[in-house]
C-alpha cells in the first residue's frame, strides 16, 4: 500500500503580512513535514513559494495554480478534481466547491456574528456563507477553541462529533524567557513598569481588549499593566495622559 497523499492548501503562507491565520498556516505546515513515515503532502500555492520557506523536499511536492481570481473554488476546484489527493486540508480559508470526500478544514472564530461592525456587509455576507458551507460539507473540522466550538454547534447546528478542538501551540523562535538583566534594559528602553502584558495581534473590536483589561483588574490588586501591540507607542502615551 503506498502513502497517505494529504493534500494542503498552502495558499496563504507566503503573505507579505502575515496574520494569525497565516502563522496558523505556515507553522503548522513546517511540524506535518518531518512527521513522514506513511504519509506525503502535496502543497497548493497561488505563486512558486521560496526555496527558504520549506526547506525539506523529501516529503512534500507542490502544485503551483496560477489563478488571479476564484483561486480557492475554480484553480483548486480542478486541481483536486484531476490529481485527488486521500485527503484535503484547508488551515485557513473555505473548501473548494469540488473537493475529496475526506475533506477536514480549520475554522478559527466567528468574529462576525459578534462583531459585525468590524466588517464589511459583503465580508459579512461571504465569511457567513463561507463557514456555512465549511461546516456542511467538511467530513471533518477543526478549532482552535471550545467557544468556537460551541458556536459552530449553537449557529451552524453542526455536530460536536464532528468537531474536534486542537488549541494552537506557541512557535519556540518567539517565546523565549530572558535573564533579568537582558529584561531590564527592555524595560527601561521603553519605559515599561516591571509587570505588564505583551499583546502581539491586530487591534480590532473583535479581539475583546476591553475583557482581558476588566479580567485584569478583577484578578489583580495592582494597577492595570501597560498593554504592548502593534502601534503600542501611541497606546502607551494615551494611557499616560489619562
Amino acid at each position: 500500500m503506498g502513502k497517505v497523499l494529504i493534500g494542503i492548501d498552502a495558499s496563504r503562507v507566503a503573505s507579505p503580512q502575515p496574520t494569525g491565520t497565516e502563522n496558523y498556516s505556515i507553522n503548522l505546515i513546517r511540524n506535518l513535514l518531518p512527521i513522514g513515515g506513511d504519509h506525503r503532502l502535496r502543497l497548493y500555492f497561488r505563486y512558486p513559494p521560496s526555496p527558504q520557506l520549506f526547506p525539506d523536499t523529501s516529503n512534500w511536492e507542490s502544485r503551483v495554480i496560477s489563478m488571479p481570481r476564484l483561486w480557492t473554488h475554480l484553480g483548486l476546484s480542478w486541481e483536486v478534481t484531476r490529481h485527488p489527493p486521500n485527503v484535503l486540508f484547508i488551515p485557513a480559508h473555505v473548501l473548494p466547491i469540488f473537493h475529496p470526500p475526506r475533506s477536514v478544514v480549520t475554522i478559527h472564530d466567528l468574529g462576525y456574528l459578534y462583531y459585525p461592525q468590524a466588517h464589511r456587509a459583503w465580508d459579512r455576507l461571504y465569511l457567513d456563507l463561507a463557514t456555512r458551507f465549511n461546516a456542511q460539507t467538511a467530513s471533518h473540522i477543526i478549532t482552535i477553541s471550545q467557544a468556537t466550538k460551541q458556536d459552530l454547534i449553537n449557529h451552524y447546528r453542526v455536530s460536536p462529533e464532528k468537531i474536534t478542538v486542537i488549541y494552537p501551540g506557541v512557535d519556540p523562535t518567539l517565546y523565549g524567557p530572558s535573564g533579568g538583566n537582558s529584561l531590564h534594559r527592555i524595560r527601561e528602553k521603553y519605559g515599561l513598569p516591571e509587570n505588564y502584558i505583551l499583546y502581539l495581534g491586530t487591534i480590532q473590536p473583535r479581539k475583546n481588549l476591553d475583557l482581558l483589561i476588566e479580567a485584569y483588574q478583577k484578578l489583580s490588586a495592582q494597577e492595570p499593566p501597560a498593554f504592548c501591540s502593534p502601534g503600542w507607542e501611541k497606546t502607551a502615551r494615551q494611557n499616560s495622559n489619562s
